[in-house]
């Protein structure tokens, strides 16, 4: 194990660092990284993202083994004594929220808050149920574990119509997210306990059209619905009070944002802040992401809660809003060194993937070890 970096440079500890949130992470950082010693725990070595860190360790995966992934953290968080902890995944979060819960000692250090939130955003079931705790327009969601019996799935589908959404109560990315078009595959979920419906808040009419020209013509070999989306990133400070808000509108191409643009609606911009009012009551701390959609007729409904920054987080700095300092400063009490900001920020940002090289001899080393550190 490593000695401590914490007596030469502040240490920031990214949970899988070499995660796309953990990568936009180290963009915002881009420039003004030199005070700080970036280290990152991640379950797979093979990621070249690691290696933009300043110090890399290889841990098991944590819904595989908890006790072991919590045995290898603390010993970690020995060694580096790290100022924060930042979660950049969904399990991230919810495992950090219930370690501070365990060890109040540790709480301050972690980006995020209390328990109960944290658990609600990683079960988009209990999202629906926390949403409707506090007056908030979540898609009308339906869990699916109904020991088999369609008749609470089949109201559902008659008072929303189709399409309906089905997804996994836990997951991220779109993965696993698929349209119910009919009865027949309603049915198929009945009983599923991984699962939930929710309304289709896009226009079911574009869905209704696309399904027909496949129908007709062929199903494409890549597709997907190409509409906006809607983001809201909130921060929460330790006080509880809300230190920044954002509002974008993400243009999508084949299931990711290729464009991130600034939306000044005020009836985006009020949901924002009556989220962020909502879980500051319910004891959250740090990042709060609201993903949205606006319905024909130009209302927001939310299908989503992160507690973390995400993949456009380095799009929205790109932007002006500086999230990642925010947690620094507020948290850790670390203040960036920043560079004069434009006169102008620009008002929209274009997201491409780049390609990177697998350094083998450095991906040995941290397989070997569990551990890798930059010379120097």
């Amino acid at each position: 194990m490593t000695s401590p970096p914490a007596a030469r440079r502040p240490c920031v500890l990214f949970l899988s660092g070499a995660s796309l949130v953990g990568q936009n992470v180290l963009a915002s950082l881009d420039g003004r990284r030199n005070g700080l010693h970036l280290a990152a725990i991640n379950s797979v070595a093979a990621e070249p993202a690691l290696f933009d860190f300043d110090e890399a360790f290889l841990c098991g995966n944590l819904r595989d083994d908890p006790d072991a992934f919590t045995r290898r953290f603390e010993a970690i968080l020995d060694a580096l004594r790290p100022h924060l902890v930042i979660p950049c995944r969904d399990d991230d979060v919810a495992y950090l929220a219930a370690h501070a819960e365990a060890h109040p000692a540790h709480a301050p250090r972690f980006l995020c808050g209390a328990r109960r939130p944290a658990e609600a955003m990683l079960d988009k079931a209990a999202s629906a149920a926390l949403a409707q705790d506090h007056g908030l327009p979540f898609a009308p969601t339906l869990a699916t574990d109904t020991d088999a019996d369609p008749s609470r799935l089949t109201a559902f589908a008659a008072h929303h119509g189709y399409p309906l959404i089905a997804k996994p109560r836990q997951g991220f990315a779109s993965r696993g997210v698929f349209l119910v078009l009919n009865e027949a595959q309603l049915l198929r979920l009945a009983g599923r306990p991984d699962y939930i419906l929710q309304a289709y808040l896009g226009d079911p009419d574009a869905v209704r059209n696309y399904v027909e020209a496949c129908a007709r013509d062929g199903v494409p070999l890549f597709h997907s619905f190409e509409m906006d989306k809607y983001s809201i990133q909130a921060f929460i400070a330790p006080d509880g009070q809300q230190a920044g808000l954002l509002a974008t509108r993400h243009a999508m191409r084949q299931g990711r944002s290729e464009r991130v643009a600034h939306e000044n609606d005020p009836a985006l911009l009020a949901l924002g802040r009556r989220c962020a009012s909502a879980f500051a009551a319910e004891g959250w701390r740090g990042p709060l992401n609201i993903q949205c959609q606006r319905s024909p007729a130009g209302d927001y409904g939310i299908y989503e809660f992160n507690g973390r920054y995400t993949g456009a987080t380095s799009a929205r700095r790109l932007l002006g809003y500086d999230e990642v300092g925010m947690g620094l400063a507020h948290f850790a009490g670390i203040q960036l060194d920043t560079a004069p900001s434009p006169t102008a920020w620009p008002v929209d940002v274009l997201r491409l993937p780049v390609s990177r090289a697998l350094e083998t001899s450095r991906i040995e080393q941290l397989k070997r070890d569990g551990h890798w550190r930059a010379e120097g």
